[in-house]
């Protein structure tokens, strides 16, 4: 199984308590913004494991705390961008969840490349890339 199909299984997981914890914040009242940057928060630490694990199939604990750094810097600014994009659609696009969802369709390609280019890098050992 290539890594890009790994990678789409875990981001669908992850979209699902991502979605999932949006939709029931904004049924409850929540302010839109808030509740993205809070559920991108708890999908962010969730999706950091299972891309580790599954996705990358890194195994090496030496490893975690430069994959950790990249990974939630990259979430850093990730997060307020992606909230930006969800604010300049809830102009054109009344109704939350879909903006979210447009958002979400938007970044997520370009997370792809930075996550496999920069985040979950293997050593270089010897000649040969991991």
């Amino acid at each position: 199984m290539s890594t890009f199909v790994r990678y789409i299984i875990i981001a669908a997981i992850a979209y699902v308590i991502d979605m999932g914890g949006y939709y029931c914040l904004v049924k409850l009242g929540w302010n839109p913004i808030a509740s993205n940057v809070l559920v991108k928060v708890v999908a962010a630490v969730s999706g950091f494991f299972m891309h580790r694990r599954f996705t990358y199939q890194i195994t090496d604990s030496a490893e975690v705390t430069d994959h950790a750094k990249k990974y939630f810097g990259l979430a850093l600014l990730y997060t307020p961008v992606s909230s930006a994009v969800l604010f300049l659609l809830l102009f054109v696009m009344h109704n939350p969840i879909y903006a979210k969802a447009t958002s979400d369709i938007l970044l997520f390609i370009v997370t792809y490349w930075i996550t496999t280019k920069f985040t979950f890098t293997k050593s270089v050992s010897g000649d040969q890339k991991s």
